[in-house]
């Protein structure tokens, strides 16, 4: 059975309470085993190492450290998988951009959009599959989401796995097949990168997360472009 993590952050008691109450409403009534974690502040959350958060409820407007700096320290969280902003202010949602932001809620919440935005991120983790990939002693599965990038090698390749590297003993062109498309796209004819692990794309150069960097191929440049454009607007939308 899938376990879905849930952090809520908002310092507006009533808000805060009525967002968990949904939350628990709903996974009580779907069956769905969950944990739920409460912050009161940007500075308890950026300060969370212990626990890992697959959808966080975070509000914008707080005293200290706001939701949108809280937003651009998780870019560098590992355990904080996605966001979703809430606010009273609906102007808000043009600072709310970001790789892990999945969406945006006004203000007084509405239980329709919470519980949309917690089987949207159950079907995500549920998901999130794996794939067999042929080595030097038959075959080994690894998880879509550990996938950083692929990178080939002659007729063979490599899968980087944050700090992990493995040789599989199929083609580049084999791994893309098996990989399915979205979020993986080829960069470069080396190279097959997953979105989800990217930071950003700067002029002709793909910048992940762990602050790696590969050059996109000047042939894939405006496929590149486009399909990640399209990857953070399919986001936005879930």
């Amino acid at each position: 059975m899938v376990n879905l993590s849930v952090g809520i952050c908002d310092d507006d008691p009533k808000c805060h309470r009525k967002i968990m109450e949904i939350c628990e409403k709903h996974f009580t009534d779907n069956g769905i085993a969950c944990e739920i974690f409460s912050y009161y502040s940007g500075e308890e959350v950026i300060n969370e190492h212990d626990n890992h958060i697959d959808l966080l409820f975070l509000d914008v407007e707080m005293e200290g450290i706001d939701g949108l700096r809280v937003m651009h320290k998780a870019e560098d969280m590992q355990n904080i998988h996605s966001i979703v902003f809430v606010s009273a202010h609906a102007e808000a949602v043009w600072d709310s951009f970001g790789y892990k932001t999945r969406g945006f809620l006004q203000k007084p919440v509405d239980e329709k959009k919470i519980c949309k935005c917690l089987d949207q991120a159950y079907e995500r983790k549920k998901n999130d599959s794996f794939i067999d990939f042929p080595n030097y002693n038959g075959s080994i599965f690894y998880k879509k989401s550990d996938i950083v990038y692929v990178k080939s090698d002659s007729n063979y390749a490599i899968l980087y796995l944050g700090n992990n590297e493995k040789i599989i003993t199929c083609t580049l062109k084999e791994c893309e097949k098996k990989l399915g498309g979205m979020p993986f796209l080829r960069v470069h004819r080396s190279y097959i990168v997953n979105l989800n692990h990217i930071k950003n794309i700067t002029g002709e150069t793909v910048c992940f997360k762990d602050g790696s960097a590969i050059r996109i191929g000047r042939s894939y440049r405006e496929k590149v472009r486009k399909g990640y454009n399209d990857y953070l607007l399919g986001e936005l939308k879930k």
